[in-house]
């Protein structure tokens, strides 16, 4: 029996720990969070303290093993990413305006979380760091069919 450990929760965390660094990030980009953290192995490799993420072409280039079914992984997460993002909403961590989600409140790590948040939140960074390029270039790198 497989568990899946991604639920409301987990997108919250990985979405408000982005969210914290970013400050604002559009819809389109909140929702390629998920498909990034749901990914076990881009998941250890992004929060490792030795992984410095400079570019989307960059990784996706040194580790395409991980983004082989990133568009079948984007459509399976994004009932999760809205969830996610309403749940912050609803608990003053952010607010939507327009097409952008703005951070109202950090969303900050505490050690009770678990190890699993610790990954997620290690994995932030780069994260954020990957989603700096325009919605249009992320979605094209990343083949997400529209």
């Amino acid at each position: 029996m497989k568990v899946d450990y991604n639920n409301i929760g987990i997108g919250a965390l990985a979405i408000g720990f982005v969210l914290s660094i970013n400050n604002e990030l559009s819809l389109s980009k909140t929702t390629l969070i998920l498909p990034f953290i749901t990914h076990t192995e881009c998941l250890n490799y992004l929060a490792r303290a030795t992984t410095q993420a400079t570019s989307i072409e960059k990784l996706i280039a040194e580790r395409t093993s991980y983004f082989s079914n990133f568009n079948a992984r984007y459509y399976d997460t994004l009932c999760l990413s809205f969830s996610s993002i309403q749940y912050l909403t609803e608990m003053g961590y952010a607010q939507l305006k327009g097409d952008m989600l703005l951070k109202i409140k950090p969303f900050e790590y505490n050690v009770k979380m678990g190890t699993r948040a610790k990954k997620i939140f290690q994995s932030a960074n780069n994260v954020s760091a990957l989603l700096l390029d325009n919605d249009e270039k992320l979605y094209l790198n990343l083949r997400v069919q529209l």
